[in-house]
């Protein structure tokens, strides 16, 4: 791997672990899709901590697995390529479908 590889993988894992943790924290939620669109008051009807928490869950995953996807095929290792590519598959539709399984927890 060259340095221009190994730091196109750190900036792209580390930046999405990082926002991760923001909207785990509550912050940068304005960079979530469809968040800024939606009405102030469909917004209310939404428990906004518990869904920062599963997004940013998700996101950090998804840096951890954008790592291992990136460092898998800059390395030619389709054993690490695939594990990265499925925990990011594996986030993608968690977060899509917990608000639907459990409704209760992630609207007020």
């Amino acid at each position: 791997m060259n340095i221009f590889k190994i730091v196109l993988t750190l900036i792209i894992s580390l930046g999405a672990v990082i926002w991760g943790v923001n909207i785990y924290n509550q912050k940068g939620t304005w960079f979530l899709a469809g968040w800024n669109t939606m009405r102030k008051a469909e917004k209310e009807t939404y428990n906004e901590e518990a869904m920062c928490h599963l997004f940013g869950r998700c996101v950090v995953f998804c840096g951890i697995g954008a790592f291992l996807l990136l460092y898998g095929s800059f390395n030619y290792n389709d054993v690490i390529l695939c594990i990265g590519l499925g925990i990011v598959a594996v986030m993608v539709i968690l977060s899509i479908i917990m608000p639907k399984i459990n409704p209760k927890k992630y609207r007020k």
